[in-house]
Formats: structure tokens, sequence, C-alpha cells
């Protein structure tokens, strides 16, 4: 690689990092505007630190599950491109969550099927579409889960912006699987619609993005086998369910603000359709601000010693998360330094045979 091509690209990452600042700083300012930050203090010089440890605990035994589950689900969707050890796709894994919650912009996004295709030799488009897929996947039940959470929904506080969250993704993730549907069903419509739109802009882009689509046909492989399906269905049920526990535990275990487990799922749905925004490195500022957003539908953000646990509890769960996805990818890191830098050969970070 050029000097030349280096710097640029070096430069290009700076302005990704600056600009995903920037967005992330705006969400701090939001989430911390009018917060009684008086009762903050004064509400972790009085906290039982004991009951927040046993709570944080609760929390972290959950969320490794939850976690565990994240990881898993991505077997069903990878296994039919080719031969891939388990270990192979929790190493890619593990790298590649924690590369989403680092870099900015979410650009960790495209570490996990890139580490994948480098250490099994399946092909990278086509690990790509599964995380789209599966990106895709989740996004729609996320949505489904807000809408079917405001339509029971009983309380007092404005349901406006939730339901705007809820709309603006549904915009973005329905015509999404409608497209990788037709790719897989129909290709050669979806060939004409890329053409006959992006093509009148740029036949390179239009070329490029219509190999990409042709490469989610092999993201789509998986789902069409009904066992596959109902197997990534059930551990993404499994990812979900023991996420909006963990969130529960810890405030039913360590706080006094009294939600429901329906009712965290409801905050939960809010929080990841906010942190699907790409921002700032480790999600800083929209993880508070939308969670918080999440929690005022139920509690009195008025009322300043609620307000108070809410930050405490905000900022608990983000710390507590960042561990538990962020340690397994550091030790996958110092121990197969190959999967990830490019001085160092692929297969030093390499397991030959299946799990």
């Amino acid at each position: 690689m050029s000097e030349t091509s280096q710097g640029f690209g070096g430069t290009r990452m700076l302005g990704s990092f600056l600009a995903a600042s920037f967005i992330g700083v705006f969400f701090l300012w939001l989430a911390a505007r009018g917060l009684p930050l008086a009762d903050v203090r004064d509400y972790l010089a009085s906290a039982d630190y004991g009951r927040l440890g046993l709570a944080s605990a609760a929390f972290v035994l959950l969320y490794i599950v939850c976690h565990g589950a994240r990881v898993w689900r991505w077997n069903y969707l990878v296994r039919p491109l080719g031969e891939v050890s388990t270990q192979q796709v929790n190493r890619a894994c593990a790298l590649g969550f924690t590369a989403i919650v680092l870099m900015p912009l979410r650009l960790g996004e495209f570490v996990r099927p890139m580490v994948l295709a480098r250490s099994s030799g399946l092909p990278a488009s086509g690990l790509l579409a599964t995380a789209v897929v599966e990106r895709v996947m989740d996004g729609l039940i996320i949505t489904a889960l807000l809408f079917a959470a405001l339509w029971t929904y009983q309380g007092q506080a404005p349901v406006a912006f939730a339901r705007g969250a809820g709309l603006l993704s549904l915009m973005i993730f329905l015509p999404a699987i409608v497209m990788c549907v037709v790719a897989y069903t129909r290709r050669r419509w979806a060939e004409v619609i890329v053409e006959q739109t992006l093509g009148r802009i740029s036949q390179k882009l239009a070329a490029a993005v219509s190999g990409l689509l042709m490469g989610f046909v092999e993201g789509f492989k998986s789902l069409v086998d009904g066992r596959n399906l109902g197997r990534f269905l059930g551990a993404t049920a499994l990812y979900w369910g023991t996420n909006a526990l963990s969130m529960w535990a810890l405030l039913s275990i360590g706080f006094d603000l009294g939600l429901n487990p329906w009712e965290i799922a409801t905050v939960m749905a809010v929080l990841v359709i906010g942190i699907m925004v790409p921002a700032g490195p480790a999600m800083a500022g929209n993880f508070e601000f939308f969670m918080t957003r999440g929690m005022g539908l139920f509690v009195d953000m008025d009322v300043a010693t609620l307000a108070a646990q809410v930050a405490v509890f905000a900022v608990l769960v983000h710390v507590l998360q960042l561990l538990v996805i962020v340690v397994p990818g550091a030790w996958v890191m110092a121990r197969a330094p190959g999967l990830w830098r490019r001085d160092v050969p692929a297969h030093s970070g390499r397991q030959g045979a299946p799990d």
C-alpha cells in the first residue's frame, strides 16, 4: 500500500472518528440536559453497594447467556456456506462484537464476516450477507416488539418519540427484508431494480450493489431450511429474552423503580433502535439518551430522585454490557493475533478441526 493511500485511509478514519464523536457528544448532551447532578451525587453517596453488587452479578450472569446466544445463532447462518468450525465462528464473533461497540459509526459490523472469511476461507460476500440478514431480522423483531408494547401501553407519558423511532426503524428494515427476499426469489428482478435506480447515477455503484445482493442470496440459504430457521429464531428468542431479563434483574434487585419485565422489554426496544444509530465509540451518548427516553415511559423523570436512579441504571447497564462483550474480544486478540493483524499469518489464530 502506498504512502498516499495510507494517508488517505488515515484521514478518512480520523474524519469518521470525529463525526462519530460529535454525534455521541450531542446525544450525551441530550441525555444529561436537565439531569439533577446533585441528586445523582446524593444517590451514589447513600447507595447500598452490596445490593448493587448483587444486582450487577445477576445481570452479568444473565447477559453472558444472552451474549452466548447471540454468538451461537450465527452458526446457523454461516454453516450452509461451507465447512467451518464452532471455534472459528466464536472467535470471529468475539472480535466482531468487540469492534462493533468500540469502533465509530458501527464500522465494526464489517469485522466479524471479514475475520471469519480470513480464518475459514468462506466467501466474504456470503458472510457479509448473513450479518446483514441477521441485522435486518433483529431490526424487524425489535420494531414489532416496540409496536406491541406501545399497543398495550397504559401509562400517561407521551409515546410520540417511541412511536416515531419505531416507524423510522420499520421504514428501514421492512424494505431491506423485501429486497433480500426479492434478490433470493427473483434474482433478475433485483438486478433490474438496481440497474434502473442506482444505475442511472453510477454504473460502477450499481454493479457493486448488484454483486452484494447476489451475495445476500447465499446469506438466505440457511433461512430457507425450516429446521435451520427454527433454530435461528429459537436462539434469537433466547438472546432477546435474556437481554430484557438481565436488565429487569439489575433494576428489580438494585434499584427502587418498580418496572415489570414487559415494561423493561419496552425500554429495551427503544434502546436497541437507538443504538442502531451510527455514533461514537462504545455507543456513548445514544445508549444513555435512548435508555433514558425508554425509561421515561414508566418513570416520572420530573422527580429528581427517580431521575437520578435512572441515570445510574443507564450507565451501569452500559458498563456491564461492555465488559461482557469486550473481555472475550480482548482475550481472542491476545491469543490469536493472526485473526486481526495483517502482518501475522491467519493460520496463527486458527484451529483446523471443528469443535
